[in-house]
C-alpha cells in the first residue's frame, strides 16, 4: 500500500509558494471582511462585486481582472480554512514534484480556467447580464490541485471520513463526479459553483496529460521519480520495525 511520500509526517512541509498562496488570500480576506463590516463600497459596489467574479459585469463592462483576483476572496471563516487546508496538505507537495515557478503557473492556470469554464456554461446556458453576484474563492485552483494529485500520486490511498480506504485516483473521479451531479442538478440555494470546481479539474487534467503524461508515454514518473519513492519505501522499512504498523492512519456570493 503507499501511502504518503515519506510516511513519517502526517502533513508535507509548508513549501514557499504554497505559503504566499496561502498569506495573499488570508490577509484578502481580513482586508475583505473588515472593509466590508466598516461600510466600505466603490461607486456602490462592494469588494466581492469588485475583485470577485461577476459575469454581469465581465460582460457589461469588461471587468476581466476577475479571472484572476476572484481566487483570493472568500466568504466565510470556514471558507477559507477548508480551502487553505487543503491548499497546504496537497498543494504543496505537488509544489515539490513539479517546481516552485511550475507550480505557481499550474495553480494560476486552474484558477483562471475554473472560471472561465463557469462563465462559459453561464454563458451557454443563462442570461449572463443577471448573474450579478460575485463568485469567489480558490477552490476552482484547489480542484485542479486535487486532479494533479490524483495523477501523480493515484495509487496512494486516503481514509475517506477517516474511515474507508481509497485511492486517490478514485477519491479524485468521485469527486469530479459529484460536483457534476451537483451542477447539473443547479440548485442555486447551495451557493456553491460546481461548475467552476469542475472546470478547475478539467483544465488541470488537460494540461497535465499533455506536459507530464503524454510525452513520458502514459508513464507519470520519471526514472529519477520512481528511484526516489524506491528510496522512500525502503527509508521507511528501516524507520518502521516490521512488528510496528505503518501510520496509514438574501442570497451571497457563490462560495468556490
Amino acid at each position: 500500500m503507499e501511502m504518503r511520500y515519506d510516511q513519517l509526517s502526517p502533513v508535507p512541509p509548508l513549501t514557499r509558494v504554497t505559503k504566499a498562496l496561502i498569506i495573499t488570500s488570508v490577509v484578502c480576506y481580513l482586508a475583505d471582511f473588515i472593509l466590508s463590516h466598516l461600510g466600505f463600497q466603490f461607486h456602490g459596489l462592494t469588494l466581492d462585486e469588485i475583485f470577485g467574479l461577476v459575469p454581469a459585469l465581465i460582460k457589461e463592462r469588461g471587468w476581466v481582472w476577475q479571472f484572476v483576483t476572484y481566487i483570493f476572496m472568500h466568504g466565510h471563516p470556514l471558507h477559507i480554512l477548508l480551502n487553505m487546508l487543503i491548499l497546504w496538505y496537497f498543494g504543496a507537495e505537488i509544489e515539490m514534484r513539479m517546481g516552485e515557478y511550475a507550480f505557481l503557473f499550474y495553480f494560476f492556470l486552474c484558477g483562471i480556467g475554473a472560471g472561465l469554464f463557469n462563465f462559459g456554461v453561464n454563458l451557454l446556458f443563462t442570461d449572463v447580464s443577471q448573474l450579478s453576484h460575485p463568485i469567489i474563492g480558490a477552490s476552482g485552483a484547489i480542484f485542479g490541485i486535487l486532479a494533479a494529485y490524483g495523477i501523480f500520486y493515484g495509487n496512494r490511498y486516503f481514509l475517506v471520513f477517516f474511515l474507508f480506504p481509497m485511492k486517490a485516483k478514485y477519491f479524485v473521479l468521485v469527486m469530479a463526479a459529484m460536483e457534476l451531479i451537483m451542477g447539473v442538478e443547479a440548485n442555486a440555494q447551495d451557493n456553491v459553483a460546481h461548475f467552476a470546481h469542475i472546470g478547475g479539474m478539467f483544465v488541470g487534467a488537460v494540461y497535465l496529460y499533455f506536459r507530464y503524461v503524454r510525452p513520458q508515454g502514459g508513464n507519470r514518473n520519471s526514472k529519477k521519480d520512481l528511484e526516489r519513492e524506491r528510496l522512500k519505501r525502503q527509508f521507511t522499512l528501516i524507520v518502521n520495525p516490521p512488528n510496528q504498523e505503518s501510520p496509514d492512519k438574501d442570497k451571497g456570493p457563490y462560495w468556490n
